[in-house]
């Protein structure tokens, strides 16, 4: 009977471990605002991952959730302009809970707070 009881207590130990270290595992998220001019005449036209091309009206948020075990590009237009660009790097930026990104006129910039921005990734033309 103490066998039957040690086992139980076994599997019950491991089933909790197991589902709390699953919980455990955070998402990453992926924020990208268009910064773009208010008088842009172009929608930002852009996607992530394996996504259907979204448009993204100035001001506006895209969230993404990506793996955290491989990486997260994201792909844009703007008129003639154009960018392909890494938003999530599963070695470079472990550790962040969130990747902020912010779509200017001149470019991409990341932050890891949303305050502190970085330039990038400029855009290309056609």
């Amino acid at each position: 009977m103490a066998l039957s009881n040690c086992s139980t207590f076994s599997l019950l130990f491991f089933s909790y471990f197991l589902i709390m270290s699953t919980l455990a595992q955070s998402k990453v998220v992926v924020d990208i605002t268009n910064n773009l001019p208010n008088d842009t005449p172009d929608q930002l036209k852009f996607r992530c991952g394996g996504e259907a091309w979204n448009n993204l009206k100035v001001g506006d948020h895209y969230k993404g959730t990506p793996s955290t075990d491989q990486d997260f590009e994201c792909s844009a237009v703007w008129g003639r302009w154009l960018s392909t660009w890494s938003a999530y790097e599963t070695k470079a930026y472990k550790g962040h809970d969130t990747v902020y990104w912010s779509v200017r006129k001149d470019g991409f910039y990341r932050s890891w707070e949303g305050s502190n921005w970085s330039l990038i990734q400029k855009w290309d033309t056609e």
